[in-house]
């Protein structure tokens, strides 16, 4: 079979669009010359389809393990800690990185992308492929992967170089000076205008009537329309905020108004009841858009407490969520911890909580594989090496309460789902409008009510700074550990109320009638951060290569 780091995701589409692969299968993916892939006799396109599934594999690939950029990322936030002390992860939140030391240098990985796409481009209408449409939507799936990868960089590093269609050559010498952040952003955004009914779509455009599932199975893992729509809602909204518009130019905010809008007006995608669930299904009519894995226990042994040992695998617990994300997630009424009327006590401090809380991070007493976890001084998740903050991440994980040990479970990262795109919606309603409106509210309601919150529905009397402040932070906790913290964090503009405060744990201590009592005097570290990491540094080997390259401000 062919060798690669698309593993399942490759393999997939490769047995489902492609059948039996010929003789040129023997060699890696990325060694086949092109007149291979891109060959002149092959009617069934069988090479050019697993070259277009390779592409795929550069995809972000949110919380799928250890060493990605996302999960890196997140802890370069107030969210979480490494449980492994000076580990390169959380140089990001220590102030310990720069253009010689980049934690989550994506760079050569996005524009390597981006050369293959130009490739896949260029080369493509060689082959005679008989299936009707299938060139096109081959096409529009590529320019969708290039947008994506020119996000990942415009998010990272604001403006950057714009190649076109140009396939780069290695060792081409190329003196490229950076593109400015809006043009950056109008070619994503015109690409996805340009696309968008080149891929697979959710209802037929002749009747209006939905397609089964829209895409059949085996295809789940292409790009739809409403991921073409996703990207474009999810790059306007950064395009809006205060960082990259700060003269609040209300029409950027319109326009990532109505791109979310956009979406919501197909009726196709809902949320799925079983918020737990939703992470361990392969498919679900709230997942617009993932990244395909195979079925496995990898994040399982990766972030479940380091006590238990299901068939004779030691787990890991990587990842500490911090007590300044579990306050963030308000009681079960609605109420904030800290307001009045909320029934919060801190010597029972998980007691009535919104139920997100309990399926994002493991806490004492969690029951897992049969017992609770003893995630307190002396108990056997905690240990003298265990979390440094006293919790685990248990968000993604399968449903693992009661039994013995793990069983392989779906693990397909998530890109864009329904519920960011109704967040996206209301936070900028509520710009546009210096308020929200009942769609605001309705948006919001809807992500609550799934939550199992009781009442749900927001106060109608918030104005624009109360409403704000709760969109932040629903987007916070619902989107807990999917790579969205860190940049929301820099579109906000927030990251100074970050820099020198406490990430902090809590400290659990087991008394004599087998009670607890919770102490908060726990910090983890105090967190770096100034006004320059709002853009990453470009990588100094960049710099060095192409003196057009200009460094991002404060970086030199």
């Amino acid at each position: 079979m062919i060798k690669n780091k698309a593993t399942y995701f490759i393999l997939l589409l490769i047995i489902v669009f492609a059948g039996c692969v010929k003789t040129s299968e023997k060699y890696p993916l990325e060694r086949w010359d092109e007149d291979v892939v891109f060959d002149p006799t092959d009617s069934a396109g069988i090479n050019a389809r697993a070259f277009l599934a390779n592409i795929y594999s550069g995809l972000p690939n949110h919380y799928a393990g250890v060493n990605n950029s996302t999960i890196l990322s997140e802890i370069g936030t107030d969210d979480a800690a490494y449980r492994f002390l000076n580990s390169a992860p959380e140089n990001m939140i220590n102030g310990r990185w720069s253009a010689w030391n980049l934690p989550d240098n994506v760079w050569n990985a996005n524009y390597a992308g981006i050369r293959k796409v130009n490739l896949f481009l260029n080369k493509i209408d060689i082959v005679p492929i008989k299936e009707k449409g299938l060139i096109s939507r081959m096409k529009g799936e590529a320019r969708f992967l290039r947008a994506m990868f020119y996000f990942e960089l415009v998010k990272r590093w604001g403006g950057v170089p714009l190649i076109g269609d140009r396939v780069l050559e290695m060792n081409e010498d190329l003196k490229l000076s950076k593109n400015s952040y809006e043009d950056c952003v109008n070619y994503i955004v015109s690409e996805c205008d340009a696309i968008k009914n080149m891929v697979f779509l959710e209802k037929t455009p002749v009747t209006g009537e939905p397609l089964p599932g829209g895409m059949p199975d085996g295809e789940w893992g292409r790009v739809s329309r409403t991921a073409v729509m996703a990207l474009k809602s999810r790059t306007l909204l950064y395009a809006a905020s205060v960082l990259n518009n700060p003269a609040n130019d209300i029409n950027k905010w319109r326009a990532a108004a109505t791109a979310a809008k956009d979406i919501i007006d197909i009726n196709y995608h809902t949320l799925l009841t079983d918020f737990t669930g939703l992470f361990i299904t392969r498919r679900t009519n709230e997942t617009i858009f993932s990244f395909q894995t195979a079925t496995s226990i990898t994040m399982e042994n990766n972030y479940s407490p380091i006590g238990y040992s299901p068939a004779n695998v030691v787990n890991r617990g990587i990842i500490n969520p911090s007590q300044n994300l579990v306050d963030a997630f308000p009681m079960k009424n609605g109420k904030a911890i800290t307001e009045a009327g909320s029934g919060y006590d801190a010597q029972n401090p998980y007691n009535n909580r919104d139920p997100r809380l309990d399926a994002t991070v493991f806490r004492n007493n969690t029951a897992w594989l049969g017992r609770p976890a003893a995630i307190y001084e002396g108990g056997v998740d905690l240990g003298k090496d265990g979390s440094r903050t006293g919790y685990y991440l248990k968000k993604f994980l399968g449903k693992f309460s009661t039994g013995t040990t793990y069983a392989a479970q779906h693990h397909s990262p998530i890109i864009f789902r329904y519920a960011e795109i109704l967040l996206n919606y209301a936070e900028a309603l509520n710009e546009v409008n210096n308020g929200p409106n009942a769609e605001a509210f309705n948006a919001l309601d809807l992500i609550r009510q799934r939550a199992g919150l009781v009442p749900y529905q927001v106060d109608r009397s918030l104005g624009y700074a109360a409403f704000k402040k709760l969109v932040q932070n629903e987007r916070r906790i619902e989107l807990a550990f999917e790579g969205h913290r860190i940049w929301d964090i820099r579109r906000w503009n927030i990251g100074s109320t970050l820099n020198g405060q406490p990430l902090k744990g809590i400290r659990i201590v087991k008394n004599a009638d087998n009670s607890f009592s919770y102490f908060y005097d726990v910090t983890v570290l105090n967190m770096v951060y100034t006004e320059k990491m709002n853009r990453y540094p470009i990588p100094i080997a960049e710099i060095e290569k192409n003196n057009n390259l200009s460094q991002n401000p404060g970086w030199d």
